[in-house]
């Protein structure tokens, strides 16, 4: 059981401190239905683009990754980082 748990992890390692518009279209496809969480923060001013203002997340780098919110939660506490800081999200397909 244990070793499939670090299989699991193996196989997310490559997100962690990385943005996800900086992974290829191979690595979005491998990746694809992975939880990942972010650390949630204020930027300094909204960003306005065809009339909407939005968060611009590009900037913001992959903190944990895993095969579930759990996973991704369990990561940050042995890291000593608070989950309540972060957003947890599944990457969709890139298209």
């Amino acid at each position: 059981m244990a070793t499939k748990k670090l299989e699991a992890q193996d196989d997310v390692t490559g997100l962690i401190g990385r943005r996800v518009d900086e992974l290829t279209l191979p690595e979005r496809m491998k990746y694809a239905n992975k939880w990942v969480a972010f650390r949630i923060y204020s930027p300094p001013g909204k960003v306005t683009r065809d009339g909407m203002e939005f968060v611009d997340v590009r900037i913001r780098k992959v903190e944990a990754a895993g095969n579930s919110g759990q996973e991704c939660i369990e990561q940050l506490r042995r890291k000593n980082l608070d989950p309540a800081e972060f957003e947890f999200t599944i990457l969709k397909l890139p298209y």
